[in-house]
């Protein structure tokens, strides 16, 4: 049986630390979905954590959503970005394999961004500076996101 402290959680939006997104099946026509680059280098890991930071900022209007089940053809993941209101591909590297997975899959970005391209060395290591992290995800929101309206979570980019 689920407690009724649970419940309240629930509805609420949080358990404990924990901020729960939209349901990305459910609520897709109403979000902006972020596909990024998780490779093992600088440039990827800063993809990632764009999305992260993106995906909190905004919570109830962006949010991450797996590349690796697109590129495995699932079929749910391949309807979410279908019925998306509009893609982002954050690629970590000069490959795009962000970008190419999608339209592989049929699905075109609405907007595209490389890390290394934006002056960050790639660089082989999981570790990266925050300021390019900040620097990245102001970008994406000055170029693009910035044409939606979008509440945003105080702090979180």
């Amino acid at each position: 049986m689920v407690s009724a402290l649970l419940i309240s959680g629930l509805l609420a939006g949080v358990i404990g630390k924990y901020q729960l997104l939209p349901h990305c099946g459910t609520h897709a026509e109403k979000l902006i979905i972020v596909a990024a680059c998780d490779g093992a280098s600088s440039t990827g890991q800063i993809g990632n954590e764009v999305a992260r930071r993106l995906t909190k900022a905004y919570p109830d209007g962006v949010r991450m959503c797996c590349l690796s089940a697109i590129g495995a053809g699932s079929k749910t993941h391949l309807g979410i970005f279908k019925k998306a209101k509009a893609v982002i591909a954050i690629n970590g590297c000069q490959l795009m394999c962000t970008s190419n997975v999608l339209r592989q899959r049929g699905i075109e970005p609405a907007y595209e961004i490389v890390v290394a391209k934006e002056g960050i060395n790639k660089m082989p290591s999981l570790d990266f500076n925050d300021e390019d992290v900040t620097r990245i995800a102001d970008k994406i929101v000055k170029d693009f996101l910035s044409n939606f309206s979008l509440n945003t979570v105080e702090g979180e980019r």
